[in-house]
């Protein structure tokens, strides 16, 4: 059964800062160093949208999926000599 949708404030946050990143740069930036209405301005504007969009998917797919379990069983070896995963412990004077 899943849970139907809530409000968070957090992710409300997260996409106003990248909605706000994506005008602002867009209409504010492009439009003033290239102008919208010119080649590079309309390339600049494609790629950057672009990345706005994938960053969005990014998080959209972050947010929504389940990111798994660690297996009943798992436990790992901290005790093997020949886990090259130990801490190195210094005795300072």
């Amino acid at each position: 059964m899943k849970r139907p949708p809530s409000f968070s404030l957090p992710v409300t946050v997260v996409v106003l800062a990248i909605l706000y990143i994506y005008l602002s740069t867009i209409f504010v930036f492009i439009d003033r160093w290239f102008g919208l209405m010119s080649s590079p301005g309309i390339m600049n504007a494609v790629v950057f949208t672009a990345i706005a969009l994938l960053s969005v998917l990014n998080y959209t797919i972050a947010i929504l999926t389940d990111p798994g379990r660690v297996p009943s069983s798992f436990m790992p070896d901290i005790e093997d000599c020949g886990n090259p995963v130990h801490e190195i412990k210094r005795k300072v004077e």
